[in-house]
């Protein structure tokens, strides 16, 4: 195939249709499924399609059939991503940690990527730059650069920054459209924040790979949460308040599993202690202290230090400042 047919073939590629963007979600998603298979939680399952479907009216396109799913991952990363033609996920820890306003603003700035075209548009930027590279494709054809150029949409490309903070804004506003508090927009990016401090820039999540700074995401997100009716009561993430308790994390050690406490009890050398969070139960349909990991004191008194020697379900990152500190059963 001469250079001109083979470049004219790429421009076909370039100009997506929504039948297209659809199919390259439902391939791509196939893709995601090998390597992420579903939970298999069907109670979960059915909570996020449902909260998904709340926000599905308020986008602007309507032509794009949204789809919602919970996946497993090997890493046990905290994660949520969207495909072109309205494939959203979250990991199994990401669902897990957040509450449902939490969740339906991630799911917002996901959703938002997809309504604005954002995967197609970069996808369609990266094929741009890599322009130079079809000539080795000759000998495959043109069925196989077309196959070539589709593979790599999206599941490659990376938003900018300025898409990023796109989806952000506007998300905060699809979530409140949607009758959720612009809040959990705040809350969520707080507990990122909080993870991310405390993990290895080199080992954290993709979540984090080209987003804005994510202290600067926490503040303009405040900003827009405040001008559109949130308190200040409701920005700030809850800290576990069960009168059971024997007091609550106040420091972490970044990539150590160290944690500091503050104790209405001295603790004593050696004592086993468990850290609860408050995360969102579906059967009570609230917060609830739940047990995220084990520790030992490491040094006794009423400000403790405490090794985590076991992490349960969960990750020594998922435990922040203000989880509480409880006796062992």
């Amino acid at each position: 195939m001469a250079l001109v047919g083979l470049l004219l073939v790429a421009g076909s590629c370039w100009a997506v249709s929504v039948r297209e963007e659809i199919k390259i979600g439902v391939e791509t998603s196939k893709q995601v499924f090998k390597e992420m298979p579903l939970l298999k939680d069907q109670k979960q399952q059915d909570a996020i399609g449902a909260l998904g479907q709340k926000l599905v009216p308020f986008v602007k396109r309507k032509d794009i059939p949204y789809h919602f799913a919970i996946v497993t991952d090997k890493d046990n990363s905290i994660n949520a991503f969207a495909l072109p033609g309205g494939y959203v996920f979250f990991t199994e820890r990401m669902w897990k940690i957040l509450t449902p306003d939490e969740r339906a603003a991630v799911m917002a700035h996901e959703m938002t990527h997809c309504d604005l075209r954002h995967g197609i548009n970069e996808s369609i930027k990266q094929q741009q730059r890599l322009l130079w590279t079809l000539p080795l494709l000759v000998l495959g054809g043109g069925a196989g650069v077309e196959a070539w150029m589709f593979g790599n949409m999206a599941v490659n490309a990376r938003y900018s920054r300025i898409n990023e903070r796109q989806a952000d804004e506007q998300g905060v506003q699809l979530l409140q459209k949607s009758g959720f508090s612009p809040a959990g927009a705040v809350t969520s990016m707080k507990k990122l924040l909080s993870i991310e401090n405390d993990t290895n820039r080199y080992e954290v999540s993709s979540l984090f790979a080209d987003h804005p700074d994510t202290q600067k995401r926490v503040d303009y997100l405040t900003q827009q949460a405040v001008a559109l009716g949130a308190t200040p009561a409701e920005l700030e993430l809850l800290a576990d308040n069960d009168p059971s308790r024997l007091g609550n994390i106040t420091k972490k050690v970044p990539d150590l599993s160290v944690l500091y406490a503050r104790s209405a009890t001295p603790l004593e050398f050696g004592q086993k202690v468990v850290i609860k969070k408050m995360l969102w139960d579906e059967d009570k349909k609230a917060l609830d202290p739940k047990v995220i990991a084990e520790a030992t004191v490491l040094t006794p008194g009423k400000f403790p230090a405490l090794v985590l020697s076991n992490y349960k379900d969960y990750n020594v990152s998922d435990v922040m400042v203000g989880d509480g500190v409880y006796p062992a059963p």
